[in-house]
């Protein structure tokens, strides 16, 4: 989440009743200024505490002692006074601002959203709050809302470029890798020397399964960045799908030999194993990633399955796909179907 910008103090008279009054809680609340602006956050909320004891009803104390409470991050004290602040002064439309600001910090991430929506809706052509939005909707997943954002973004600002990257990530997120394509291929074909966006336009090919399409990308990238983990990996994977097993399990085995603790780069090599029907190796291989420190190896569990199956250890092979499941790989559903029927 960007940090929120800097939000001016306010000091105001408008709810002081007697004069006497007046000149001491004034006194006060420049006081408390100052010390915010020298970064003395202690002494600041000290100062607007004796004015809102002074003046309870001024809306501006406790707005900027909200201030100074989010500087010093004491993020839900802020919260009780950006509530206060709206509650004396409903027009107070920085105090919606500051109150998202602390919620997000609280993580209340929908309560943040509403705040900024409202802020949004009194000033809607404040560029930073829309990335903002744009921002928060992401942390919730609201990947179409988080898409109109961009868009706004996108006509609006001399940054449209980054925007457009962004709303391309989007797409990836929300599985329409075709948009995501379309994306990228109008940038290459406005920056044909940005190199970066052929490997991002790769994966989005490859998740179309448009294997042949992906690898031309990656090579146009491995043109320049040969030494590229990320492109080479993808480069395997593609070669994989393109049923080409023995070429991506070079690439896996290269890769694996610069990063030997790698246990996801074991299981490709072993379902890489599986697919050449070299089941025994396979076994050892993905038994060998199941029990590397691994935080998903459900990938691992079904591979072994299927090589467990082929040597005819079937009860074993049933209890990998049952552990596959679990963790959450989905085709294990299908094996268990066909070969693990209860009797």
């Amino acid at each position: 989440m960007a940090l929120f910008r800097k939000i001016a103090l306010f000091i105001s008279l408008a709810f002081l009743h007697t004069a006497g009054v007046a000149q001491t809680v004034e006194e006060l609340i420049s006081s408390g200024i100052n010390y915010e602006n020298n970064g003395e956050h202690s002494k600041a909320i000290a100062s607007f505490t004796k004015a809102i004891e002074l003046e309870p009803a001024l809306a501006v104390a406790w707005y900027n002692r909200g201030v100074s409470r989010i500087a010093s991050k004491q993020y839900s004290l802020a919260v009780v006074d950006m509530n206060k602040t709206i509650y004396l002064d409903t027009a107070f439309i920085d105090a919606y601002y500051m109150r998202y600001v602390a919620y997000v910090n609280t993580k209340n991430y929908q309560f943040a959203l509403a705040d900024l929506s409202f802020y949004l809706d009194k000033f809607p052509n404040d560029t930073q709050a829309h990335y903002e939005k744009y921002e928060l909707l992401v942390t919730l997943e609201e990947y179409d809302e988080a898409s109109a954002e961009l868009n706004w973004l996108i006509k609006n600002t001399k940054a449209a470029l980054v925007f457009r990257e962004a709303l391309a990530d989007i797409k990836t997120k929300q599985g329409k890798h075709g948009e995501a394509e379309r994306i990228y291929t109008e940038l290459l074909n406005e920056f044909p020397s940005e190199k970066s966006y052929y490997l991002s336009r790769a994966y989005a090919r490859n998740k179309n399964a448009n294997y042949t399409a992906s690898m031309d990308d990656i090579n146009l990238y491995l043109l320049n960045q040969p030494k590229d983990k990320e492109a080479r990996k993808l480069k395997a994977d593609n070669f994989f799908f393109m049923n080409d097993f023995s070429s991506a399990m070079v690439i896996y085995e290269s890769l694996l030999s610069a990063d030997t603790l790698n246990s996801g780069l074991v299981a490709d090599i072993g379902h890489c194993l599986l697919q050449l029907n070299r089941f025994n190796d396979a076994e050892v291989i993905l038994t060998k990633a199941i029990r590397m420190k691994n935080d998903a190896p459900a990938y691992a569990y079904l591979g072994r399955g299927i090589a467990r199956m082929k040597l005819e250890k079937g009860d074993e092979a049933c209890q990998d796909w049952e552990k596959s499941l679990k963790l959450g790989e989905k085709k294990a559903q299908k094996y268990l179907e066909e070969y693990c029927k209860k009797q």
